[in-house]
């Protein structure tokens, strides 16, 4: 399973998203949907680092790595990469 599909699954199972998978793009703007509010973001940070083994430091919480699925996406592969 990729990147995206496991954020995704957690983003409709642990944040309740009440639309269809098939909505949840790749490329949706989360925060400018209010899919990712601070809490969610806390939320998938927490599983990111359990599920990826890596550490995210504030400086990572940016809207360029929590924008889109590709973008949280992109900051785990930065950090498996370091």
């Amino acid at each position: 399973m990729s990147t995206q599909d496991r954020v995704r699954t957690f983003i409709i199972d642990e944040l309740r998203f009440r639309g269809s998978a098939k909505d949840l793009k790749n490329d949706l703007p989360l925060l400018e949907k209010e899919i990712l509010d601070s809490m969610g973001i806390f939320q998938v940070v927490s599983f990111l680092e359990a599920e990826y083994g890596i550490e995210i430091d504030d400086e990572d919480l940016i809207a360029d790595n929590f924008g889109t699925i590709d973008g949280i996406a992109r900051l785990v592969e930065s950090k498996q990469g370091s």
